[in-house]
């Protein structure tokens, strides 16, 4: 009895310094942390996992090749550029596959166009019977022939024993693009896993991360939860997007003490914790890498872009103005995109594997950055932070763009039915006010906005005189039309500013909180002006994705916290107008550079939260994490989580 009352009051006492349950107290919580899982030196095997998760949403045949659909299609090999000679540890021009391995054998590298282009096509039954894939398989990528000089489009080998047998060779294909982004990147490495486990793990990141204890730890998930909720027991353990399963890049099995699979094995198993609280690094709600198809919230309410429908729902209603537009297109989507396999996403497959491993296993979603206020003020922080850095004086007009991720309708426009669209706008507009609220600029100009860095210029949101920038804004666009002087739009049209623009532009990545090749290269990618290009065969305008003298960035764009500035000065990135209706536009047209001479805009691409120490941004996004850990402990349901009936589909 005695003990009984003792407990109550220590109960009495946690709930008012810690809103939370007590039904937990001297029980094991286990912790586990979701990262991308991206490797900090080049390898193969994270890409497989990794573009596999993505299988809901690529064309039809992208995965051909590997484990998801078509036939065996080949082995990419290349003669190594300097890149990956660099990469490799190679002689440049020796012929490699994606394992780094030189190739010696006797069959011939040639192009891809050689299997379908032609009068007697064998691709459609060596890989797939669809010219899409085909033509991405030969377009995106190529290899130049050291002993001839000639360009070889699609470079790959026919031997039926190669490397890259039972590897989808759009894997292969990107593997090959991450050489070359290591290659750019500060000290050829990708520094985003090491950031996201130190965040979680503070000094105590596991063995085999290269990781060195700091003197002075930064703040960290692990010590303050521990500190926020010290009468509970908690045991950490992290998985990843790349390595969900245990399984080789050929899906074979093979134990990787490093997967989401050990890792829940380990907290089931060896520590016998009574719970687990799911933890997704990456800020946005999503259901392509989050929450999957058939999710509910806490409410029993179905997760999608359309409230209360869930993503199979949305996709089944024709007439709800999402997703495919007839029957014919929804039943194409379904017969190339098995449903046990849309399934294979973050939340369902962690609720999956815990379920095996122990029916009982009670499992919790914690809520998503983006829905924490304390990850409002953390981006508020980088602000603030940013603009001391560069001494920025209030005199000066300030344009601020908070650079989401950004998505595409998807094949067969199934994206159309993912809660991100309506979720970052969400988000978004509580980050705006934020910043409108609390930050003080005056008596220069200042606006903030928000824009997508990937997937939101023409080739996936069609620009028109009407709307020259689309319907939905990207960061790209945001700064064309925010900078002084001249540049060329999506339309090819020269487009004057002016010079009463801004004098500086800003953009703070939100859907990011640590630094990988998609802040570093593809963030950097929307800097440049607009360029003749072609688009599914048309001729159109495409962001110039190098840097102003035409270079891809390198280490050199970066600082010491990754952060990049540029000046519009009408010096760099040149482009010729009017190439949509004139074909000859190089003879006839002289080439636009970007920006003014006269009154020239700078423009600071910042680093994520994680690229700098112990700060007010990284303490504001510790405290969001915590909270939301903290509020799945509270509420179980809070995360919400997987309809049983929608995933069973028949």
């Amino acid at each position: 009895m005695r003990f009984s009352k003792c407990f109550a009051s220590i109960c009495a006492i946690i709930i008012m310094l810690f809103p939370t349950s007590c039904d937990m107290l001297g029980k094991k919580i286990g912790v586990l942390f979701i990262t991308g899982g991206i490797e900090e030196h080049y390898k193969l095997d994270w890409w497989v996992g990794f573009v596999d998760h993505l299988f809901p949403v690529w064309p039809k045949g992208f995965l051909a090749g590997g484990q998801k659909e078509g036939e065996t299609c080949y082995t990419l090999i290349h003669y190594a550029s300097e890149a990956e000679a660099f990469i490799c540890g190679v002689e440049e021009g020796t012929p490699i596959d994606v394992f780094c391995n030189e190739y010696t054998g006797d069959y011939p590298i040639h192009s891809l166009r050689d299997h379908w282009d032609t009068d007697a096509p064998t691709f459609f039954t060596d890989c797939f019977n669809d010219i899409l894939p085909a033509v991405v398989l030969t377009a995106g990528h190529r290899t130049v022939d050291p002993h001839t000089q000639s360009v070889i489009e699609g470079p790959h080998i026919d031997d039926p024993e190669g490397s890259g047998i039972g590897i989808a060779d759009f894997v292969e294909l990107n593997a090959f693009e991450n050489m070359e982004s290591l290659y750019r990147m500060p000290e050829n490495r990708d520094p985003s896993t090491k950031q996201d486990l130190e965040w979680f793990y503070g000094n105590d990141v596991p063995a085999g991360y290269n990781f060195t204890p700091r003197t002075t730890e930064l703040a960290n998930i692990k010590d303050q939860l521990e500190q926020a909720l010290p009468g509970y027991r908690f045991v950490f353990r992290h998985g990843s997007e790349a390595y969900m399963k245990n399984l080789d890049p050929y899906g074979k099995p093979k134990n990787l003490p490093y997967s989401t699979e050990t890792a829940i094995d380990e907290l089931i198993n060896k520590e016998k914790v009574d719970r687990i609280i799911l933890y997704i690094g990456a800020p946005d709600t999503t259901n392509m890498t989050r929450l999957g198809p058939c999710w509910l919230d806490e409410n029993g309410q179905g997760v999608s872009a359309l409230p209360g429908k869930t993503v199979r729902q949305c996709l089944e209603d024709l007439a709800d103005g999402k997703g495919p537009a007839t029957q014919k297109e929804l039943d194409e989507y379904l017969s190339n995109k098995p449903w046990p396999e849309l399934m294979k996403i973050v939340a369902p497959e962690v609720a999956h594997m815990v379920k095996k491993a122990r029916p009982s296993m009670r499992l919790s979603v914690a809520p998503s950055l983006s829905k924490m206020e304390d990850f409002e003020r953390a981006i508020l922080d980088m602000l603030n932070y940013t603009v001391a850095k560069y001494k920025i004086t209030q005199d000066k007009s300030l344009k601020v763009i908070l650079g989401a991720h950004g998505l595409s309708a998807g094949w067969r426009k199934v994206l159309e039915c993912d809660c991100y669209f309506r979720e970052i706008e969400e988000a978004a507009n509580r980050y705006i006010a934020r910043i409108q609220n609390e930050f003080t600029w005056s008596p220069g100009k200042f606006t903030v906005v928000t824009g997508g860095n990937e997937m939101s210029e023409t080739e996936h949101d069609p620009v028109s005189t009407e709307k020259p920038f689309g319907t939905v804004w990207s960061t790209g666009e945001h700064i064309d039309d925010g900078i002084n002087g001249t540049y060329v739009n999506e339309l090819g049209q020269i487009i004057d500013n002016g010079t009463d623009n801004y004098d500086y532009i800003i953009v703070i990545p939100i859907s990011f909180i640590s630094d990988s090749s998609d802040t570093m290269v593809h963030g950097r990618a929307v800097l440049g002006n607009n360029i003749p290009a072609s688009i599914q065969g048309r001729r159109a305008y495409a962001r110039d994705e190098n840097d102003a003298d035409g270079s891809a960035y390198n280490a050199e764009d970066f600082d010491s916290e990754y952060f990049t500035v540029k000046v519009y000065d009408a010096t760099g990135w040149p482009s010729i107008p009017g190439c949509i209706e004139d074909p000859d536009c190089a003879a006839t047209h002289a080439a636009v550079y970007k920006g003014s001479a006269k009154k020239p805009t700078t423009i600071i691409f910042t680093g994520t939260i994680l690229s700098r120490g112990n700060c007010d941004a990284r303490s504001h996004l510790t405290k969001a994490a915590v909270k939301a850990i903290r509020a799945a402990i509270q509420n179980p349901n809070i995360g919400g989580h997987g309809d049983e009936k929608c995933a069973a589909w028949n």
